[in-house]
C-alpha cells in the first residue's frame, strides 16, 4: 500500500508567494494546499490530515499567533512553522515559545523549508501515532467534569494523587476516584498518554 503524500497548508495573503511555495513543495512530493486567509485555512484545511502548516505571521489583519491559537481551538493539530518578515523576528521567537515549531525568514531559503517541513511532517506522524489526535481528545474532554478538569490539569501538570488532594481540598479516596474517572474518560492507560493529549490541546483548552 502506498503512503498518502504528507498534506501542507500554505498560508500567505501574498498570491505570487503562495503560488511559489506551493510549486515548490509539490515539486518535491507534498500535497500542498494554498489558504490566502486565516478563514479560510481554518474552516476548510482537513483536520485529519498528517503534516503541518506554513503560517505568515502577517495575514491582512490578522496575526499569525492569534491563528495559530485559533486553529488549535478548531482542533488542528499540525504542526505549525511560522513565516516572517524584515521585523517579524521577535513575534516568531514568541510564536515559538507558545508553540509554533519553528519559523522561517523571508526571502525563503528553500533547502532550509524543506529541511523543516519534512522534520515537522515526521514529527506529526510520530506524535499522532503514539498520542491519537487533537480533535478526538477535545471531544473526550468534554466529558469532564469541572471537578475532573481540574484533577486533569494538575496531573498533567506533574502533580502527584496526593498533592491534588490538598490542592482542592478533598480527601485522597476521592482524588484517586477523580483520577481514575479522567482516565477512563479520556481512554488513557497512564499518565504518559494523558500528557500526550494535553499537549494536543493544551493552547486551546488549558485554564
Amino acid at each position: 500500500m502506498i503512503e498518502a503524500p504528507f498534506v501542507v497548508a500554505v498560508v500567505d495573503d501574498d498570491a505570487s508567494f503562495r503560488e511559489a511555495i506551493v510549486w515548490l513543495l509539490r515539486a518535491s512530493g507534498y500535497d500542498a494546499r494554498p489558504y490566502g486567509d486565516a478563514g479560510s485555512f481554518i474552516a476548510q484545511h482537513d483536520i485529519r490530515a498528517i503534516g503541518c502548516a506554513l503560517v505568515d505571521l502577517r495575514l491582512g489583519e490578522d496575526c499569525g499567533i492569534a491563528v495559530f491559537r485559533r486553529s488549535r481551538a478548531h482542533g488542528h493539530d499540525m504542526p505549525v512553522i511560522m513565516i516572517s518578515g524584515h521585523g517579524d523576528i521577535a513575534t516568531a521567537v514568541k510564536a515559538v515559545q507558545q508553540g509554533a515549531m519553528g519559523f522561517i525568514e523571508k526571502p525563503i531559503d528553500n533547502a532550509k523549508l524543506l529541511a523543516d517541513v519534512a522534520s515537522a511532517c515526521a514529527h506529526h506522524r510520530e506524535f499522532c501515532a503514539r498520542y491519537g489526535r487533537a480533535v478526538d481528545a477535545m471531544r473526550l474532554y468534554g466529558l469532564l467534569t469541572a471537578r475532573e478538569r481540574e484533577v486533569f490539569w494538575l496531573l498533567v501538570n506533574g502533580k502527584a494523587t496526593k498533592e491534588v488532594a490538598a490542592d482542592l481540598g478533598i480527601s485522597l479516596k476521592t482524588a484517586e476516584v477523580h483520577r481514575a474517572r479522567v482516565f477512563d474518560k479520556m481512554r488513557v492507560n497512564g499518565l504518559a498518554e494523558l500528557v500526550g493529549a494535553s499537549r494536543h490541546m493544551g493552547l486551546a483548552l488549558r485554564p
